[in-house]
């Protein structure tokens, strides 16, 4: 019997939008998102995912209220349910040592200053304890994230693209 290792999946907004909406790619995000056991997401992940649905429904009228009710509702349901059992610890990011680190990822990638705090939480946070096969891994849609994870020494996958990570 070979065992495998225990790994986390951080999730990007972007993961999060194509599991709680209907996007051309959902259906595959969804069945691969459902075969890893550990999924976690930044509280910066989950507001951006839910300004992202909105934006969907009020802006560019590509959801109803309804798909835009029920999206945000099971979304905020798995986060409250992950955020409850309290086991992470999410980095402080109003401290003045980690806006600087995180300002200087900005300015080297250009990345938003959302992906940059995700990638200073995977290498970083609670998580980065995780080494070798049990490394938390980011999980996304955005090519442009998953490139500068990997430039920063993160694990990264294109969930949409690429195979599973082993």
């Amino acid at each position: 019997m070979t065992s495998q290792a225990a790994r986390v999946m951080f999730l990007d907004a972007s993961v999060l939008v194509a599991i709680y909406s209907d996007e051309p790619r959902s259906a595959l995000v969804r069945a691969r998102c459902e075969a890893e056991p550990l999924r976690y997401t930044t509280p910066f992940c989950y507001y951006e995912a839910m300004n992202v649905l909105k934006s969907k429904w009020k802006f560019k009228k590509q959801i109803d209220f309804q798909t835009y009710r029920e999206a945000c509702t099971s979304l905020t349901a798995w986060f409250g349910a992950i955020d409850r059992k309290g086991w992470v610890k999410d980095s402080t990011f109003l401290s003045p040592e980690v806006l600087r680190d995180v300002r200087t990822l900005v300015e080297r990638s250009e990345l938003d200053f959302s992906d940059a705090f995700q990638i200073y939480s995977l290498k970083c946070g609670y998580f980065s304890v995780l080494t070798g096969e049990s490394s938390a891994i980011l999980a996304t849609a955005d090519a442009e994230l998953a490139r500068v994870a990997r430039q920063e020494g993160v694990k990264a996958w294109l969930i949409d693209v690429e195979k599973a990570p082993q």
